[in-house]
């Protein structure tokens, strides 16, 4: 009995042992994984403060750039004419820049590097331009690797309105299923939005489209900058418009908030507290004048023809005395006979004939209808066109006419037929794009457009609905004075950015000073040449104007972009690496 009791004794010290053991392992491996997790994310919680701390110093470093080059005439202030001493100035390419210059100033505030990547990236010419593309990054530990944040960079002088997708300085109005597939929206004075769409008909007859057209939709990534932070909305189809006195007027059904009853969420809408940097067109198209005839600044002659035009009362008359003055040193072409010893010779042909070392000068109304090549070493040189402009490109949807150079047009310019344009074109007059197909060159440069007097857009691929939409308007344009654009009937896919800066007359059709975009989304027939047949769709890339931002422009064009003498930066998104 008593060794019984003993083994029983001896039975339950083993497995009180054996308990005591197995507790005491489960409490060693939970404490060694507590620590290796506390070690973990102490790790963690350093790798995240390194990460952030790396992202403030250069969001830092960016916002002491843009104060460092804020001056309202920034060139002069600091006796900059050339793009070397602009160089100089930024202190890039040099393997230990000076503490006086900006990357000198940024390096040792902030650890953060700046590499030049203007040539090797996106081959901006830099000897003959002030644009720079900068990749600023600053290190951070991960772990056991050292990794960097960088910001893209674009240092340019360049007016802000290249900056944005759709805009005005002056009044925005988006009727309808407008989609703003990449960048932003600006509204210098009133934003507006409406699921109403307007259209004219060809006998003129306006006419307030009832069915529901959809609300403006922006992507998640783009933001409406307006001037008090405010956008007035509409969601009530037919009661936001109506037909009256030749115009068409809004209604008392608008408030300064988003309509609960439409499914399109309200876009992002910030106050911009950014200086608008303008542009004076006249002294822009002077400027291109005269550095493209070798007269170039700080020289006196530059100066003392720049202030002639500034000063003068009529600028338009000035500046075709300046043509006047200029053209003896230009190639001169006879617009009406292109070359009397052979007939038989088109007016591109005598055109690709001759040397491009100085400028061609056409003479009077023009109309171009085949290639077009105004280059020197595939760089582009300038055109002068005194008169009117008319490029017509076939109709057929698979045959293109190529279009490479620079335009100035001292009167009106008309775009009609399918085009592939390396351009940038000034307009002084007034510009129509109607039944036209415009794409990217072959080298996938683009055309920067430019026109004083309102800017035209209608019938582009009337009640075309594409199953895969691809654009069809590819570039940026710009007017000095005010805009319509029409996509009921029209199919419009534009890639880069239209802008009414809205200083002289009222939108056509409207009383309204800036940009005004009617838009539906959805599918549209035709009926004896008329929309019919409205079929709404949910999908954003089913609306008949979408607009992709292109920031590219910003390189492609080089000499050709306008400038002012104020530095602005467009700064791209974050990136790790």
């Amino acid at each position: 009995m008593n060794r019984l009791r003993l083994n029983a004794a001896g039975y339950s010290l083993v497995t009180t042992m054996l308990m005591i053991t197995l507790f005491f392992l489960l409490g060693l491996t939970i404490l060694t994984v507590a620590v290796q997790q506390a070690r973990f994310t102490a790790v963690r919680v350093e790798n995240i403060e390194s990460f952030h701390e790396a992202k403030t110093a250069l969001n830092k470093a960016i916002a002491e750039l843009k104060a460092e080059l804020s001056d309202d005439d920034f060139f002069v202030r600091h006796d900059i004419f050339t793009p070397s001493q602009w160089d100089a100035f930024l202190g890039i390419n040099e393997d230990t820049p000076s503490p006086d210059t900006i990357v000198g100033k940024l390096k040792a505030r902030y650890g953060v590097e700046v590499e030049d990547v203007s040539y090797r990236l996106y081959n901006i010419p830099t000897n003959k331009v002030f644009l720079r593309a900068l990749n600023l990054s600053k290190p951070f530990t991960d772990g056991h690797r050292e990794r960097k944040v960088k910001r893209l960079v674009f240092v340019t002088n360049t007016p802000s309105f290249l900056k944005y997708a759709l805009g005005s300085k002056e009044t925005v109005v988006l009727n309808g299923g407008v989609y703003v597939e990449n960048g932003n929206v600006y509204t210098g004075q009133n934003a507006y939005a409406s699921n109403a769409t307007n259209y004219v008909k060809a006998n003129g007859q306006l006419t307030v489209n009832s069915s529901n057209a959809g609300m403006p939709l922006l992507s998640s990534s783009s933001i409406w900058y307006t001037n008090d932070g405010q956008l007035n909305a509409c969601g009530q189809t037919t009661g936001c418009w109506e037909a009256s006195q030749g115009r068409f007027r809004m209604k008392t059904n608008w408030a300064p908030r988003w309509p609960t009853d439409v499914p399109e969420p309200a876009p992002t809408i910030r106050q911009e507290n950014e200086d608008f940097i303008d542009v004076d067109f006249d002294l822009t198209v002077a400027d291109k004048l005269l550095q493209a005839s070798g007269i170039l600044p700080p020289s006196s002659d530059y100066i003392e023809r720049m202030e002639s035009i500034q000063e003068a009362g009529d600028k338009n008359s000035q500046l075709h005395t300046l043509v006047a003055e200029l053209s003896n040193q230009w190639t001169s072409i006879q617009s009406n006979q292109p070359d009397p010893n052979d007939p038989r010779k088109t007016l591109e042909e005598v055109i690709k004939e001759q040397s491009k070392t100085k400028p061609l000068y056409l003479d009077g109304n023009s109309v171009l209808r085949g290639d077009v090549d105004i280059q020197n070493s595939g760089v582009n040189q300038w055109l002068i066109v005194n008169g009117d402009l008319r490029l017509d490109g076939p109709t057929n949807p698979s045959t293109f006419v190529s279009v490479r150079g620079n335009f100035i047009v001292l009167g009106d310019l008309t775009l009609t037929g399918n085009l592939r344009l390396d351009a940038s074109i000034y307009v002084t007059g007034s510009t129509k794009i109607y039944q036209s197909r415009i794409e990217r060159a072959l080298n996938n440069k683009g055309v920067v457009l430019l026109s004083k007097g309102p800017l035209d857009i209608s019938r582009i691929n009337e009640f075309n609905n594409p199953t895969i939409p691809t654009p069809n308007l590819k570039g940026y344009f710009y007017t000095d004075s005010s805009a319509t654009i029409y996509a009921v009937g029209s199919y419009l896919y534009i890639e880069g950015g239209l802008f009414a800066l809205g200083n002289r007359a009222t939108a056509p059709d409207t009383d309204i000073k800036g940009l005004v975009v009617n838009a539906f989304r959805g599918q549209v027939n035709g009926e004896n040449g008329e929309p019919d047949r409205f079929t709404p769709g949910s999908d954003p890339l089913s609306s008949r104007l979408v607009v992709r931002y292109r920031p590219e422009m910003l390189v492609e064009q080089g000499t050709g972009l306008p400038f002012v003498n104020r530095i602005s930066l467009v700064v791209d998104r974050l990136e790790v690496e």
